[in-house]
């Protein structure tokens, strides 16, 4: 995993200016999951490709049919691991059996599609968004800089504060009273994570971006039953992301206008234009 971020860096370092969203946050995770799901490596740029015309274009046709052309590639991928397994993810879910039956091919393609959107999808969002808000508070960033070991809780803090899924909506299953507001059984009510994140009773300072943050206990990768399944491939994701950035010493500035994400339900840059600079000894 480790070189794959090396790669990636050593890149975008070479042409010294990039898009963050798609030159960096997104190849990342996209080139780790594949990894892990047994993509070989040659199929790499193609799923790229798909993925960030099914996560980011603009058009909405566009996005559909790069999504069933994401489909059609892990139909054809779980038959190959189903006949020649190997050790990977998808070859797992291509050879298990539940209670003495194997999964659908159906079944298989749909946990495909879901590993590679939840290894992807939000921690592009995040990891750029994270970069932005590091770009704006630059004074955080020196801190990660001198106190590299840091990067933990500058991951929790990046999370917290980009809120990356904007919310989520719940049936209330019985009636109950939150703060005067009476919910009845029935009731669709709709959470807003970023407001949860920087609730002030739970958060000191909560509209301060603070990479020393501690407890922080947000919300971003949700709660009980509810908590993402692929919440710890993300952490190691952003952890792979800014460490590289790091361990290469880069000095990262704004080289345009960041775009953000036209969306109620990411929250995050689509375009972020950077200049790459390796900082002198």
């Amino acid at each position: 995993m480790k070189a794959i971020a090396q790669r990636v860096v050593d890149e975008a370092l070479e042409r010294g200016s990039c898009d963050f969203v798609a030159e960096i946050a997104a190849r990342i995770p996209l080139y780790v999951i594949c990894r892990m799901m047994g993509v070989p490596e040659s199929d790499w740029p193609h799923l790229y490709n798909l993925t960030s015309q099914a996560f980011a274009a603009g058009d909405p046709l566009t996005r559909r049919f790069a999504h069933l052309d994401i489909l059609g590639y892990f139909e054809k991928l779980q038959a190959e691991k189903a006949a020649n397994p190997a050790d990977d993810l998808v070859s797992v879910l291509a050879t298990a059996s539940i209670e003495g039956e194997r999964l659908s091919p159906e079944d298989v393609i749909l946990n495909c599609d879901n590993l590679l959107v939840g290894g992807t999808e939000n921690t592009r969002i995040a990891a750029s968004g994270g970069m932005l808000t590091f770009l704006r508070h630059p004074e955080q960033w020196r801190i990660l800089v001198e106190e590299p070991d840091l990067l933990p809780s500058a991951v929790e803090e990046v999370l917290r504060w980009t809120s990356t899924a904007t919310h989520i909506m719940r049936t209330a299953v019985r009636p109950i009273e939150i703060h005067g507001k009476n919910i009845a059984a029935g009731d669709r009510v709709v959470f807003w994570l970023p407001s949860a994140n920087r609730d002030e009773t739970v958060f000191e300072n909560p509209d301060r971006f603070d990479v020393r943050r501690q407890p922080n206990r947000h919300l971003t990768l949700g709660f009980g039953e509810h908590f993402c399944v692929g919440s710890m491939l993300a952490r190691v994701e952003l952890k792979l992301l800014y460490g590289e950035l790091l361990r290469k010493s880069v000095d990262i500035e704004l080289d345009g206008e960041p775009k953000l994400l036209d969306s109620i339900v990411v929250n995050g840059p689509e375009r972020l234009q950077v200049r790459l600079t390796p900082r002198a000894a």
